[in-house]
């Protein structure tokens, strides 16, 4: 959904700025339906994270207590899915794919051809750019929400990197392994930070929380190692690369 949205994005800056217009509407649409599968697949993570959990010593009150909570959240865990299916069904009959689609057959400018290496290389450089400055602000002092943000900026870069390649694999080079690596790590951070988040206050001291606090202190430990090694690759100097379709001189 977020790779169609990036997409489209940066096809509408390839059209006339009449049919760009016309795409503007579309973008919030999947917008919105990206945030409602985002909520739907939350709840479904702090259920697995729940389930997972099999603390020791919880009393036989806080048991009672979380079985009531993980009832309640199994059924807003459905009827989130449901809500997600009708509004899916809603957009598909309000024609919002085909309109993606006629938006996609638009014939561009008559100097789209030429601007879309430069257009993609740019929008490549400026999501690039905000990874920078999103794991500085992290290093720097890495709150939940500086990481929250970095972890937003890796994925968004990481899908107009691959939209880039696809179009011309020379603008840009293949996402590095480590800021997969980081992305992956602050992402389960953030479903631990989520699932904490969820719980009843009455479960806030429960065995249940202490081992999700416990698993979220060994996840942010080890981003942390990450966010280190990336700020410690930054500032080794870079190997001169070859230009492509030669060797170096």
């Amino acid at each position: 959904m977020r790779r169609l949205r990036v997409g489209l994005e940066m096809w509408s800056r390839l059209l006339p700025a009449a049919d760009r217009e016309a795409i503007a509407p579309l973008v919030r649409r999947l917008k919105r339906l990206a945030r409602l599968v985002g909520q739907a697949r939350d709840r479904d993570i702090v259920l697995e994270l729940l389930e997972r959990t099999r603390p020791s010593g919880a009393t036989p009150a806080d048991t009672r207590r979380f079985h009531e909570f993980w009832g309640r959240l199994r059924d807003d865990s459905r009827t989130g899915r449901e809500l997600l299916r009708a509004f899916l069904t809603t957009e598909r009959d309000a024609g919002l794919f085909r309109s993606i689609g006629e938006s996609l057959d638009r014939p561009p400018r008559s100097r789209a051809a030429s601007d879309l290496t430069r257009l993609m290389a740019q929008e490549n450089a400026l999501r690039h750019e905000k990874v920078r400055r999103a794991h500085r602000r992290a290093t720097e002092r890495p709150s939940s929400d500086r990481l929250h943000r970095l972890r937003i900026r890796l994925r968004q870069f990481r899908h107009a990197s691959e939209l880039t390649r696809v179009v011309d694999p020379a603008v840009a080079d293949p996402v590095p392994v480590s800021y997969r690596r980081l992305q992956t790590r602050l992402g389960k951070l953030h479903d631990l930070d989520v699932a904490l988040a969820t719980l009843d206050p009455p479960l806030a001291r429960s065995a249940w929380a202490a081992d999700l606090r416990q698993a979220r202190r060994r996840t942010r430990t080890a981003a942390r190692v990450e966010l280190a090694r990336l700020a410690a690759a930054a500032r080794r100097p870079r190997t001169a690369r070859p230009r492509r379709g030669g060797g170096a001189s």
